[in-house]
């Protein structure tokens, strides 16, 4: 088992990547990570990444990654109830977009709640994976900084382990983007690890990429969707499931004021 680092603060512990069995399938963030042969020995210490190195790492891992989390929220209900809340509440006058949609099994979720839905992800191989699994569902190449979208074209967004890949200075600007897309009333539903804990992949899944993930502490997030101009209507925390990564979860439900 792998030991990640502990924070000096002690606000979060991550001790390792949890695997129920051998050649089980883990999670960080809502990503496939697991044991050595799934190529976790790549994980190091974080370096600067950007748009391009998240798109081919993606890329790279889009096949194998599906394979793993298309069926991903069937083992977890408390995602699924936040999810059906948010569905239940969200406006009915326009779509809401799936950011960082991955192989869309949140964008199916609520497609099946009867929500019309986008998906948006960086990498066009996960794009191809979403249309694959979900014939006629709306997906497309983008990235959450900004959004091929017309001002208040969108009645919801929800970014369930996107935002973990930006970096700090980044945040705002997605923060104002949704803000953007979203009209008065619309609600954001954010998913992330929480606590201040970075870690770098240089390998996953046998395949060579350069991923930071970073997990996040919810008043941060709170306080950067109240700056673009939401009021936080409801915050869950959680710890990890049965085969997650060691770490707990944050959700937030925050509504576009105006």
């Amino acid at each position: 088992m792998l030991e990640l680092l502990t924070l000096c603060d002690g606000s979060i512990r991550l001790t390792g990547w949890a695997a129920t069995s051998a050649g089980s399938v883990a999670s960080f963030g809502g990503f496939l990570v697991g044991p050595a042969d799934y190529g976790v020995e790549g994980v190091s210490h974080t370096g600067r990444m950007d748009s391009t190195s998240i798109r081919d790492s993606y890329d790279a891992v889009a096949d194998v990654y599906a394979q793993g989390f298309t069926a991903d929220l069937a083992s977890k209900p408390l995602d699924r109830a936040m999810l059906a809340a948010f569905a239940e509440q969200v406006p009915n006058e326009g779509p809401v977009a799936d950011v960082g949609c991955g192989p869309a099994q949140v964008a199916c979720f609520l497609a099946d709640l009867g929500v019309p839905v986008l998906g948006f992800d960086v990498s066009p191989g996960m794009v191809d994976v979403a249309r694959a699994r979900r014939p006629g569902l709306d997906a497309r190449v983008g990235s959450m900084l900004d959004l091929p979208l017309s001002n208040g074209e969108l009645a919801g967004v929800v970014a369930f382990y996107s935002l973990i890949h930006l970096q700090v200075e980044e945040r705002p600007l997605a923060y104002e983007e949704f803000a953007r897309v979203l009209r008065p009333g619309g609600l954001v539903l954010a998913a992330f690890h929480a606590g201040q804990e970075v870690r770098h992949l240089d390998s996953w899944l046998d395949r060579p990429v350069s991923l930071d993930f970073f997990a996040l502490r919810p008043e941060e997030v709170a306080a950067g969707l109240a700056a673009a101009g939401f009021a936080v209507e409801a915050t869950l925390m959680r710890g990890p499931y049965p085969g997650e990564a060691d770490t707990e979860r944050a959700y937030l439900l925050a509504r576009r004021l105006g």
